[in-house]
């Protein structure tokens, strides 16, 4: 059984420089970042891509890391800029978002994204693979298409 839905819409990302930092994020609407988030992701150089499509896809059920991976396969990892594209392009969203990332040492890490309406900016938190985390359903997966 899928624990995810088909795909819901999709998303163009445009092309995207340099290296990340504070103001980087911020720049997308960024209000709060955890540590882990700020550990792996700021200092990391961005190769500049070409326009991509992402696909938004809804969680059907309560599900771990490991689940949602094996079912995204090599679709499941998206870059930085990315990331910091879809963020930035979608301000004041009330959905919750997790996306999965490569941080420093190229290690996977999942990434949650929820809009704050209290100060407004995006939240943002990074979470190891490797631990159980469960998301709960009706969360948004955010992956290649």
């Amino acid at each position: 059984m899928s624990v995810l839905s088909p795909v819901l819409r999709m998303f163009e990302i445009p092309t995207a420089p340099d290296v990340t930092s504070e103001d980087y994020f911020e720049e997308a609407g960024v209000k709060w970042m955890g540590s882990n988030f700020k550990a792996q992701f700021f200092g990391l150089k961005i190769q500049p891509i070409q326009g991509v499509k992402l696909a938004i896809r809804r969680l059907e059920q309560n599900s771990l890391d490991k689940s949602i991976l094996k079912e995204l396969g090599k679709k499941s990892t998206i870059s930085i800029s990315q990331f910091h594209a879809f963020i930035s392009a979608h301000r004041e969203s009330k959905e919750w978002f997790v996306f999965y990332v490569k941080g420093k040492n190229r290690k996977l890490w999942a990434v949650r994204a929820y809009w704050g309406f209290i100060g407004g900016g995006w939240r943002v938190g990074a979470f190891p693979v490797s631990c159980p985390r469960r998301w709960s359903a009706g969360r948004q997966v955010v992956s290649q298409v």
